[in-house]
Parts: structure tokens; sequence; C-alpha cells
């Protein structure tokens, strides 16, 4: 899948993407905080993991990497439960629903759509 095309050092696009190392991901549902307990201790679960949210965007990122739709970046939970920026939905035409736009800096691990 090509993003886009360079000629004379300016790419025009050829798809809808995210820019600006930043991903478009479905809205974190905030629920209240759970308790898990490893070797007799209590933790707080949110500080201990990572939740995946789906891309709902192409996303082009640090000028050469493709991050194709239907894929799904893991982020700390605690981060999402906790980052004002995680709270704030948006919406847009030709994006179903709300989503969140998450920096790439938050972003642990990325796995592609299944099949690929």
């Amino acid at each position: 899948m090509r993003v886009g095309e360079m000629d004379d050092g300016v790419i025009t696009l050829l798809s809808t993407c995210s820019l600006n190392n930043r991903l478009v991901l479905e809205k974190y549902v905030k629920g209240e905080i759970r308790k898990k307990i490893t070797n007799g201790f209590a933790l707080i679960d949110q500080k201990v993991t990572l939740k995946g949210l789906k891309v709902l965007m192409n996303a082009y990122l640090n000028g050469n990497v493709l991050v194709k739709k239907g894929s799904i970046a893991y982020i700390k939970e605690e981060i999402l439960h906790a980052q004002p920026w995680a709270q704030k939905s948006f919406e847009a035409e030709g994006i179903e629903g709300q989503f969140l736009i998450a920096d790439l800096t938050y972003v642990e691990f990325i796995v592609p759509p299944q099949g690929e």
C-alpha cells in the first residue's frame, strides 16, 4: 500500500492518513481502578497492564513507516487512565464513532492487522 508519492521532495498523499507521529485510535473507556494480587501484594492492575486500541486510520510515522488501519497499538493502561488527552475524544467526518489522537511516544508496540 502506498501512502504517497514523492516528487521534488514533496509527498502527495494517496489515501487518508494521520501525520506528525500521531495515531487515530478507538476511544478508551475508563473503568474503575482494578486491583491485582501478586505474591501476596496488592497492585493497581492499570499500572502493570497494556491496553490494545485499534488504529482507525492509516498513519505515516517517522517519515517512512506505515501503520495500517486495523493494527492494534498497545499503550500502558495507567497512561490511558490518567492522561487528559486519553479522556478527550473527537468526532470527524469519515471516521465512525469517537476516537483518540495519541502521540507515538505513548505507544509501547504495534501489532499489524491479522493476515499481514
